[in-house]
């Protein structure tokens, strides 16, 4: 009896394991496939995230200002935080 219960609970460890691991990956295949044909690094992304941070609290279309800053930060949580940090920063000092 204490063997099947074992067993199951090994079995059960093993296959959340497994589930993650295929959620990860499709995470990445999610990612490679998003992959625009024109990408910016985040350097770049970093040194518009002023002007996009702006738009932003002005209401305005981001993704026709500032196409590939929106996309980058769509891929990298890094950059996101970044600005979810400019964003808080800037709602503070201005209202």
């Amino acid at each position: 009896m204490k063997l099947a219960v074992l067993l199951k609970s090994l079995f059960s460890r093993r296959t959340r394991r497994a589930m993650k691991e295929v959620k990860r990956l499709k995470g990445m295949i999610h990612m490679v496939d998003s992959t625009a044909d024109i990408e910016i690094a985040c350097e770049e992304a970093y040194r518009l995230l002023d002007e996009y941070a702006d738009a932003l609290l002005l209401g305005e279309d981001t993704a026709a200002l500032l196409p590939q800053v929106k996309h980058h930060l769509e891929m990298c949580m890094d950059c996101r935080e970044e600005l979810d940090a400019l964003l808080s920063a800037l709602r503070a000092t201005t209202g």
